[in-house]
């Protein structure tokens, strides 16, 4: 029978041998294109109509991801995952532009989701004074850097048609130490990252459990810190393998979960429950999370005092208002949705104040107490709290 045909008569899209894996490559570089657009059109869906330079820098990321998977199928079809030997060495040179191709847009859209995790968290400190922010840029900086500088140092002295060759060691000398130089500075701009987080939300005036969900929240990129040593591991052993093609393929198919770990990992922070998290103490610009509350019914405002009482003879008065929100439970009983919409918790209070000289209104009883000469000023104002469902509040008067 022939190998190429399985028992039930039909042709396999790709084997799986001993000197054939390349089933394994379509199948994982299919699985993390999919996964990936998920989490874009997640992330689409959550941040709609509130979209930031995040999330272009995202959507680059993305776009970078498919040309490289294209390149990784490209390569497929010009013996990439195949023992040299069984494959034609006309194909040789194109199998190896491809894969040169995949893996400089890899380290593109790495850079890009990088600067993409690193402007969401200058979206969240932008209204923090210090030296926050310029850290931040310089990370971005740093990130942007390690993209460019990794693609041009892997390709510089390297003839891309001859990387899944025998010549590879000759035509691409030193890839070992280039590819140490790029890990190292991988690793380093992830843990950095992390700690930054955690430092910025650790210095703000908010509960541990919030602080904790805002480093939970990027924590889920401190895999990518394994995924990028044993990408190294393994892409240091084919240069000297006399199976270049089919010796590449580990490290291909760790540098396609990379990607999908780094996007997905990218859209995590932007997910509902945290971004509650950074709206607290951390100036993110999102609806009021009455959650914070939900022990009262009441919100605290704003006090009001009136120390314009130096000519006259009546004290300054000091009022306290409370703004009661009839509309909580149901509110609760509502089921939570993904998007931070700034329309279910807002709430608008418009003040109107009446200013009139109370002397005319006074009773002589009243005038005797304050003084007969004395000018005796008495300022109302009045509160009407409304939803964005128009549903009236009963308002209280001072």
């Amino acid at each position: 029978m022939d190998p190429e045909t399985s028992k039930d008569g039909s042709s396999p899209f790709s084997r799986v041998t001993f000197n054939d894996h390349s089933g394994q490559l379509w199948i994982l570089t299919i699985l993390s294109l999919l996964y990936s657009f998920l989490g874009a059109l997640t992330r689409a869906y959550i941040k709609y109509r509130m979209f930031g330079f995040d999330d272009l820098l995202f959507a680059s990321a993305t776009v970078l991801h498919l040309a490289q998977s294209i390149a990784v199928f490209v390569g497929l079809n010009n013996g990439l995952g195949k023992f040299n030997s069984i494959t034609p060495a006309e194909k040789w040179a194109t199998s190896s532009k491809s894969t040169l191709a995949a893996v400089i847009l890899c380290l593109l859209s790495l850079s890009f989701a990088k600067c993409s995790v690193l402007a969401l968290i200058h979206r969240i400190i932008d209204s923090k004074t210090g030296m926050s922010k310029p850290f931040c840029i310089g990370l971005m900086i740093l990130s942007s850097v390690w993209g460019v500088g990794s693609c041009l140092a892997f390709i510089v002295n390297c003839r891309g048609g001859t990387l899944l060759t025998l010549d590879n060691v000759k035509q691409c000398p030193n890839q070992n130490v280039r590819w140490a130089v790029i890990t190292a500075i991988d690793i380093l701009t992830e843990i950095l990252t992390w700690l930054f987080i955690v430092w910025v939300s650790w210095t703000v005036n908010m509960s541990f459990s919030r602080k904790f969900q805002v480093a939970l929240a990027f924590s889920f990129r401190l895999p990518l810190i394994a995924f990028s040593a044993l990408h190294l591991a393994y892409f240091s052993k084919y240069p000297t393998s006399p199976e270049p093609q089919f010796a590449v393929t580990n490290s291909l198919l760790f540098q396609q979960t990379m990607i999908v770990w780094s996007l997905i990992s990218a859209t995590v922070p932007n997910m509902k429950n945290f971004l509650k998290s950074f709206s607290i103490g951390l100036g993110f610009p999102l609806a009021f999370d009455s959650s914070v509350y939900a022990s009262s019914n009441a919100y605290p405002l704003r006090s009001l005092e009136n120390s314009r009482s130096k000519a006259t003879s009546a004290a300054g008065a000091s009022t306290s208002v409370w703004v009661h929100d009839h509309s909580d439970g149901e509110a609760r009983g509502r089921p939570h949705s993904w998007r931070p919409d700034h329309i279910p918790d807002q709430t608008t209070a418009k003040a109107y104040h009446f200013g009139r000289d109370s002397r005319e209104n006074l009773s002589e009883e009243e005038r005797s107490r304050t003084g007969s000469r004395d000018m005796i000023i008495t300022k109302e104002v009045a509160w009407k709290v409304t939803h964005e469902d128009r549903q009236a509040v009963n308002a209280s008067s001072l």
